[in-house]
């Protein structure tokens, strides 16, 4: 607690936005405690309120995100006029990972390179960047080459790949997956502060600034 208090004096001070890590409990934003929290109801019928503060989220953040699944079909309104007194029922349990879902309750695009680059190099061996972007157009997401070029070298950076085979004037660089940096499911985030976040590790994996690191 003191940290993060420490912490947002120096945002106050710098003008930063807080970087998403700070954002976080145990690794996971307010949608994913949300959406686990409801998974856990016995009967998929939940009140508001106890999923707040199960949740640890303030009442904007649940209220948000049950109208986006509302209007994704995850969940209905099944009684209760004010806020705090509402029932919700769960339609759709898709599993651990929170849906990611627009006000409208379509899926969110933005983020789907970097899931399905590192779904890619869980799932594969050794491989270049050329060989990374075809697999994802394969899957239906467009991820232009220069950003996968720019995530590939800052998870090295990292520490999360190790290079197989070096670049030449000829020849791509190759790569795979280091077996001990294979963390979970969910991939290293690139931050505008410059650093590598791992949401399954809730940990700062490397930072341009080594202050970020602290």
């Amino acid at each position: 607690m003191q940290a993060e208090q420490q912490h947002t004096t120096e945002l106050k001070r710098t003008g930063h936005r807080k970087p998403l890590q700070m954002e976080l409990i145990g690794g996971k934003n307010a949608r994913q405690r949300i959406w686990e929290e409801l998974r856990k109801t016995s009967d998929a019928t939940f009140e508001t309120y106890p999923i707040a503060r199960a949740a640890n989220v303030d009442d904007d953040a649940l209220r948000t995100y049950l109208q986006c699944l509302t209007a994704g079909g995850f969940v209905e309104h099944v009684s209760g006029v004010r806020y705090e007194r509402r029932v919700y029922r769960l339609l759709k349990d898709t599993g651990i990972e929170a849906p990611r879902l627009t006000r409208k309750g379509e899926p969110v695009k933005q983020g789907q390179g970097a899931e399905c680059m590192w779904r890619t190099l869980r799932m594969l061996g050794e491989m270049d960047v050329t060989r990374l972007v075809s697999h994802a157009a394969a899957s239906g997401i467009d991820v232009a080459p220069s950003y996968a070029k720019t995530y590939i070298s800052l998870l090295r950076k990292a520490g999360y790949l190790i290079t197989t085979l070096p670049s030449t004037p000829h020849r791509m660089e190759r790569f795979r997956l280091s077996p001990q940096m294979n963390t979970g499911p969910r991939p290293p985030q690139i931050q505008r502060v410059k650093t590598v976040y791992d949401p399954n590790l809730n940990k700062v994996m490397w930072a341009e600034d080594p202050e970020e690191l602290s």
